[in-house]
């Protein structure tokens, strides 16, 4: 009976990885702006940079399902976003590279209040050129993690979300330019910004596990 067990599990996996798929997560520079506002550090410890959104924004927040044939969801959104900076890491052709030291994010859904998807960070980087630039995480090197909110959840229908995730908000018309500090952090600035994000979906394992395995030692019993 044992063994019964552990083949269906294995062939949950195997179902669990054969079906993985992708939703895609974007939303366009709400406009007027600027939504970003990033604020300068001195020391990575006790006083690093900080970048925020602005949580009164109202974004038109478009969740891509069309992979595991569930269309597309336009949520009217807020994002609350807090993400801690560090001293720059390195130049090139211009370009100021510095660490993302941690941080948080959290789409809700205008009216509900629902979380539609929340995300953490441990790393990543934030990159500026002059005026524009992008902040950017993965969870393969920035230990970036994501979930589903209830409002994101009900779209799902049964899929939960899992890694590969990416995230990328991209910088414009940044203001001022920006430069280092005497510490080496890339100076204050405000800056509008757009948002693209992805994925991997897998079905939620509870319920078709425990379902599995019920039928598994049912089976098993009435064969005694």
């Amino acid at each position: 009976m044992m063994s019964r067990a552990l083949g269906a599990a294995l062939a949950l996996g195997g179902l669990c990885a054969s079906t993985q798929a992708a939703v895609y997560f974007t939303f366009d520079d709400p406009g007027p702006g600027p939504e970003i506002t990033y604020t300068e550090g001195t020391d990575n410890n006790s006083d690093p940079g900080v970048l925020v959104f602005n949580n009164s924004a109202q974004l038109d927040f478009i969740v891509d399902g069309t992979d595991e044939g569930l269309g597309t969801m336009t949520y009217t959104a807020t994002l609350d976003m807090e993400i801690m900076i560090g001293a720059v890491q390195g130049t090139v052709g211009g370009i100021l590279s510095a660490p993302i030291l941690g941080g948080s994010f959290a789409f809700s859904e205008v009216g509900s209040g629902d979380d539609i998807l929340t995300g953490s960070l441990s790393n990543g980087g934030l990159l500026t050129l002059n005026t524009v630039g992008a902040l950017i995480a993965t969870s393969t090197t920035a230990g970036l993690v994501m979930n589903e909110g209830p409002a994101l959840a009900a779209f799902l229908g049964g899929l939960t979300l899992t890694p590969n995730f990416d995230i990328s908000f991209t910088l414009t018309n940044i203001s001022p330019g920006t430069t280092k500090n005497a510490d080496d952090f890339i100076t204050s600035f405000v800056a509008n910004s757009a948002f693209t994000g992805n994925a991997n979906v897998i079905p939620s394992s509870g319920p078709v596990a425990l379902a599995a395995l019920s039928m598994t030692l049912l089976g098993a019993r009435r064969r005694r």
